[in-house]
């Protein structure tokens, strides 16, 4: 999947005041629940503001969540698998995902249950690639019929899908 592209089942939900960022929604009917995502340049504290910047979003979307009066009140921390864990005050926070691509760090945030995202470029799957031994025929064969006469981009699209379902299930 290319970072500059835009799913057609996703609009820009606003701009987020301090970043200046545009922060997309997928419908509930996409994935069941409210979707948020959006991406900034990568840098130290990228992630907390990120994850401040979907909290805020998503609740204006879905009425449980809320983001703290106090910003101190947001805790981002890795959980014992490595994955971001997130506590607004003294509950549980709604499911984090992030991926890094190109100087970006990108984050999806979910409502209900929990979300992966993940982003992977052509030109990551050129040249003497291990197509065998990352993907099944099946995987290569879905891939080739979404983007005919592009097996690196194929591929890109393949291995995000795999990874952010990873990340979402939590299996890897």
């Amino acid at each position: 999947m290319r970072a500059s592209h835009r799913p057609s089942t996703s609009h820009p939900l606003n701009r987020d005041p301090l970043g200046q960022r545009t922060i997309y929604a997928l419908p509930p009917s996409v994935l069941g629940a409210s979707v948020v995502y959006t991406s900034a340049p990568s840098r130290q504290e990228a992630g907390s503001s990120l994850a401040l910047a979907l909290l805020r979003a998503l609740a204006r979307l879905d009425p449980r969540w809320s983001a703290p009066p106090d910003e101190n009140d947001l805790i981002l921390h890795k959980s014992a698998l490595g994955g971001p864990h997130l506590r607004v005050g003294d509950r549980e926070g709604p499911s984090l995902s992030f991926s890094h691509g190109k100087g970006l760090l990108w984050a999806a945030m979910s409502g209900m249950g929990r979300v992966g995202i993940d982003v992977s470029y052509p030109e990551e799957f050129t040249g003497a690639y291990p197509f065998a031994r990352a993907f099944t025929t099946e995987e290569l064969d879905s891939a080739g019929t979404l983007c005919p006469d592009d097996t690196a981009r194929g591929a890109a699209l393949m291995w995000a899908a795999k990874e952010a379902s990873v990340k979402a299930t939590g299996a890897g």
